[in-house]
């Protein structure tokens, strides 16, 4: 619970619109793959609360489901940046030595590359879904947490309590899950807080490239890339996704400032 008492008012403020979007599009039970040649970017209206697109699909449902698609694709990256990147640095950490230095070195390769060229080129490799794109950007992803890991447990190596706990007996993934996990969650919780909004920026990006997610799937990025050719007659079909992709990325850096801000040790009482 602590973790609700740190979200600023201001990051409900900005996940208001896309959940509302979500929630209106659901109980309406719009189809948006529906396709109305009649009714090609028409304005709101009672039918379509948000209008069309360039092939007469509802945007609203089309939003609806690019927020929750670009949110799910953001939860499974970092879940799986955390897993790898958590598990390589305290291996690295713990065992030291060559393996350390093995380890390390290709960290520093991967950080060698810019993050969206590497993702860019896996993703075009690995070819459109988006199981691949989630492959494409957990890359890319692991290596913040596995160098934060790395950095914390080698703080954390020879405490006592953990020399406690080698000396009686205590297996290396038990003390692992039981001692050091525990008191490295706060930092790797605010990784992976800031992460979400890179990783939607990143998915928002490949699918506005066409790597990502490929139509008829809705996707804020692809919907963007449709609007942007029809700016100068129906600016608002970039305007929605637009905004969508802005509130979900700024929620996720004012939630990730506020967690950072509430889990310092150093902060004032």
């Amino acid at each position: 619970m602590f973790v609700f008492k740190a979200i600023p008012k201001s990051v409900y403020v900005c996940l208001l619109p896309p959940l509302m979007c979500v929630l209106v599009a659901a109980v309406l039970s719009v189809d948006s793959y529906s396709v109305d040649l009649h009714q090609v970017l028409s304005a709101a209206s009672s039918g379509h609360l948000l209008g069309t697109d360039a092939l007469g699909r509802d945007i609203l449902a089309r939003l609806a489901e690019g927020v929750v698609l670009s949110f799910s694709v953001a939860i499974s990256v970092i879940s799986l940046c955390a897993v790898i990147g958590i598990s390589l640095g305290m291996v690295s950490a713990w065992l030291g030595g060559w393996v350390d230095s093995l380890l390390m070195r290709f960290v520093d390769i991967v950080l060698s590359f810019p993050g969206i060229l590497l993702a860019i080129a896996l993703a075009a490799v690995l070819g459109p879904g988006v199981d691949k794109l989630i492959i494409a950007l957990s890359a890319v992803g692991w290596v913040g947490f596995a160098r934060l890991t790395r950095a914390q447990v080698m703080s954390l190596r020879h405490a006592q309590y953990v020399e406690a706990a080698i000396a009686s007996g205590q297996t290396a993934p038990y003390i692992a899950f039981k001692h050091l996990l525990p008191n490295i969650a706060a930092p790797l919780l605010i990784e992976a807080s800031f992460g979400l909004a890179a990783v939607m920026i990143g998915e928002a990006g490949l699918s506005f490239l066409g790597i990502g997610i490929q139509p008829p799937a809705a996707s804020l990025g692809t919907m963007i890339r449709e609007g942007s050719q029809l700016m100068l007659v129906a600016p608002m079909q970039v305007f929605w996704p637009g905004l969508m992709l802005f509130l979900l990325v700024m929620a996720a850096n004012i939630g990730g400032d506020a967690l950072r801000d509430y889990l310092d040790v150093r902060r004032s009482s």
